[in-house]
């Protein structure tokens, strides 16, 4: 049956050039919007590294000298640390809190950060650049439960004193590129260039971290941060996990009412509470993510409607005016379903010839990295995104399967609708 309908499109060969020419760029730009979801929803799949829910930043502010409650007694550096201390003690013992705790909040250490603080890390002879986060206790592990590479545990990161031999956590993407195969855990990396440099100690792996949600993740080290003082006190920030399942609003609300009064201790009042979700939400719409994910899919979407459009119409049209021949064939004994087999067969035929030259094309397109989002790497290949032939080999079945699909359907509905012409007009219209 194959064979007779490639004589019959041979012969058709006219008619068929058009619709062939058409399929050709619809391959292309339907392989490239596959391409493009296939890149966001990937990404999206890939755990961020950490866990935000039921989690907040208290931050606190200090009275000026001009302000009609500043108290002098209060301004010393004795006083500030041990209000601190009462400040976040009072946050600790607050009802549906599980854990509190004073930690740096600068340089896009917290999750999801916008901020971000990059340098080099080395060890013997090999460097990579990383981002940098500053971490002043393993609290912070327990708050935003970043895991363990070795058992996937933040228990296993949030037991490690990390002021104990210079320790550091670097995470799986470093390991890969510094020592190979080989764990890094307990080996020496030196952080920094020249005279800024310093030996630190790998304590653990952690898993992967990404900043946005359809972003790749991105390697990282956390290192210890320079202990609090007066000096640095408004880089930090009290950072909390509730109970899980507290609901958000009703929480903010009733800690506002409850501890603006109890949270006002010597200089310091507290200055405002968000959730690390909505902090999360402000950063990707401030950085325009929120904006160009809508906007690429709204583009997209249409795309994809006027390309589908475009091939029902091509077929419709091409069947219908086939009208009269199908009539023949049911006056000579061909079945309707026989016939709508053999429109569906042609048409995802048609859609077959016309996909090749589309793949030999796009091969290049690959190769010459001439798309964007077929050109970002991923260092070593780790993720399949990063991997283009086995991308491409992917994401080209997805676009035959969803065009077969289309063709399938937009050849089947004419070609059912014009099978219930009775032979008799048929052969009167031939």
């Amino acid at each position: 049956m194959i064979k007779q309908l490639l004589k019959q499109i041979w012969a058709q060969r006219k008619q068929n050039g058009w619709i062939f020419a058409e399929l050709l760029v619809v391959c292309m730009l339907m392989w490239y919007i596959v391409d493009f979801c296939f890149v966001l929803l990937h990404n999206k799949s890939i755990p961020t590294g950490s866990d935000i829910s039921d989690t907040y930043v208290v931050t606190y502010g200090v009275l000026p000298e001009e302000n009609s409650r500043y108290d002098a007694a209060e301004s010393d550096s004795l006083r500030m640390m041990q209000n601190l201390e009462l400040f976040t003690r009072k946050i600790r013992q607050y009802g549906q809190v599980e854990t509190a705790s004073l930690l740096n909040t600068g340089w896009g250490t917290l999750p999801n950060s916008g901020g971000f603080y990059g340098g080099v890390i080395q060890y013997d002879t090999i460097n990579t650049s990383t981002e940098r986060k500053f971490i002043s206790s393993g609290d912070y592990f327990r708050i935003f439960r970043y895991t363990s590479a070795m058992d996937n545990s933040w228990e296993r990161p949030a037991g490690i004193d990390l002021y104990r031999d210079n320790a550091v956590f670097i995470t799986r993407m470093i390991e890969k590129k510094l020592f190979g195969q080989q764990s890094g855990i307990g080996k020496k990396i030196t952080i920094g260039r020249g005279d800024n440099s310093k030996e630190y100690m790998v304590a653990d792996i952690l898993n992967d971290q990404k900043r946005f949600d359809y972003d790749l993740p991105a390697p990282a080290v956390f290192i210890p941060a320079e202990p609090l003082s007066v000096g640095n006190m408004n880089s930090h920030a009290v950072c909390i996990r509730l109970k899980a399942g507290t609901p958000e609003k009703p929480f903010i609300s009733g800690f506002k009412k409850d501890m603006t009064p109890s949270l006002r201790i010597g200089n310091l009042y507290l200055e405002d509470i968000e959730s690390m979700t909505a902090k999360k939400a402000n950063i990707e719409y401030e950085f325009g993510k929120t904006n160009e994910i809508r906007t690429n899919m709204i583009i997209m979407a249409f795309f994809l409607f006027c390309i589908a459009l475009g091939v029902i119409g091509t077929f419709w049209f091409r069947i219908a005016s086939r009208r009269n021949e199908i009539g023949v064939r049911m006056a000579m004994g061909s079945t309707r379903g026989n016939l709508q087999k053999q429109f569906i067969l042609e048409a995802i035929l048609l859609l077959t010839i016309a996909i090749i030259p589309a793949i030999c094309i796009s091969t290049f397109i690959v190769q010459a990295d001439l798309i964007e989002t077929l050109g970002k790497r991923i260092p070593d290949d780790i993720y399949i995104t990063g991997r283009k032939w086995l991308r491409f080999f992917f994401t080209y079945i997805i676009t035959y399967i969803f065009l077969a699909v289309i063709v399938g359907l937009s050849a089947w509905i004419p070609a059912y609708r014009a099978s219930k012409i009775h032979p008799v007009e048929a052969l009167r219209e031939e």
